[in-house]
């Protein structure tokens, strides 16, 4: 059994990987930068048998990896295999990163990709993380390996919720559902900010649309991945796939050391 780590900006989640290569329901833990997330991750990871084998990747802060290790510990697990981005993979998927310098892709967006591919295999693809940050990036199958063409990065739902009302006098940080035509201050600001997200993720599909001649796959993932969805018109058809950088561990995880 292998423990799969993603630790997010704003969250640790996790999910078992058996022998046959089924993936376990798993669990999620909200930290706040730092030691906070000891205590919970140890009771969910030793409430089950332990794990001989962990496999992460992560963009917080060191105090947070450390924290995830030390839960590791308080487990049995010796280590965490901590995963970077690459210039290529091949194992039960193949990906070439087309970034400049690949090791600069952020490993949760790789792994998000090598998920998604997996996923739907042989597809050209518009992978979408809606989590802390918004992240839009495309995948052209075309001929040979699949290829990771290049994506764009914007401030997520909730930090766009949250600059409105740090950076305004009269702005509140706004809760609630969006609307066509919105006749409150609450509804103006969410359908402002979850109609911009649709708005890049659409501008971003049609781009490459019209650059591989065909549509490609719109996969949605992370906590903010249904209520942008519904914001999003039939064309393209999105599809909610949550936990793809779990997904994306889980096929690193296979391939031999």
């Amino acid at each position: 059994m292998t423990l799969l780590i993603d630790v997010g900006n704003s969250a640790v989640k996790w999910a078992r990987l058996a022998a046959d290569g089924s993936l376990s329901a798993g669990g999620r833990a909200l930290h706040r930068g730092g030691l906070d997330v000891i205590a919970a991750l140890s009771e969910a990871w030793g409430a089950a048998p332990a794990p001989r084998r962990a496999v992460g990747c992560s963009v917080a802060n060191a105090a947070v990896v450390a924290a995830v290790e030390r839960a590791a510990r308080a487990v049995g697990l010796a280590e965490i295999e901590w995963m970077r981005s690459q210039a290529s993979f091949r194992g039960e998927v193949m990906l070439v990163n087309g970034y400049l310098e690949p090791l600069q892709l952020g490993a949760d967006r790789w792994h998000a990709l090598l998920g998604a591919c997996a996923r739907l295999p042989g597809a050209s693809l518009v992978v979408v993380n809606a989590g802390t940050a918004t992240t839009v990036d495309c995948v052209h199958a075309g001929e040979g390996s699949p290829r990771f063409v290049g994506g764009c990065i914007a401030p997520g739902v909730r930090l766009m919720l949250e600059s409105l009302a740090r950076g305004t006098a009269g702005l509140p940080l706004a809760t609630g559902a969006p609307a066509d035509f919105p006749d409150t201050t609450d509804k103006a600001i969410v359908t402002g900010v979850l109609d911009a997200q649709a708005g890049l993720v659409q501008r971003v599909w049609g781009r490459f649309s019209a650059v591989i001649g065909q549509a490609p796959r719109l996969l949605l993932a992370g906590g903010h991945a249904e209520l942008l969805a519904a914001r999003l018109p039939g064309e393209p058809a999105p599809l909610v796939e949550h936990n793809l950088v779990l997904r994306g561990l889980a096929v690193r995880a296979a391939v031999p050391r």
